[in-house]
């Protein structure tokens, strides 16, 4: 029972700093967060499979596997729902947002306020999301658009 005890304070403890820690972004004068973006990016499948310096959504459109039978190499690729889930449960990451683009499509930010993490998903029209960009050191407050816009998803038509 003591052990029990003991990690729950743990676990308690490890969550209340990083709320903290969020908090303390907002800028004293005016309450609000800084505009541009604090998180970073750290991965960029599309930039590998287009060639492209700032990389082309649509050569998501072409992968034609998804789920298990992708291969280790591919992006990540999945039904909306199940990428959602997966973001969800592995790094407790929920939308902050959504931006449509033409054809039925769209290009969403997922992040985490407790972990720290994000991750921005390209949903094509057929319902497949795909993983774009992932990063870490998102905090509570951070301009979600803003991350949209300097990963130059938003530009994308």
């Amino acid at each position: 029972m003591r052990r029990k005890l003991m990690i729950l304070a743990a676990v308690t403890a490890g969550l209340a700093v990083p709320v903290t820690m969020a908090n303390s972004k907002t800028d004293p004068r005016s309450g609000f967060a800084p505009e541009t973006p604090q998180a970073q990016s750290s991965s960029r499948p599309m930039d590998d499979l287009s060639g492209d310096s700032f990389g082309d959504l649509s050569v998501f459109d072409t992968i034609s596997t998804y789920g298990n039978d992708q291969t280790s190499t591919e992006p990540y690729c999945d039904l909306r729902q199940n990428v959602v889930e997966t973001l969800d449960h592995d790094f407790a990451e929920t939308a902050k947002a959504n931006s449509p683009l033409a054809d039925g499509r769209s290009v969403s930010l997922y992040a985490s306020d407790i972990m720290g993490t994000w991750t921005a998903i390209y949903t094509r029209a057929d319902g497949i999301a795909c993983v774009v960009s992932s990063g870490i050191d998102w905090e509570q407050g951070d301009n979600p658009v803003a991350l949209l816009e300097q990963e130059q998803l938003l530009a994308q038509s």
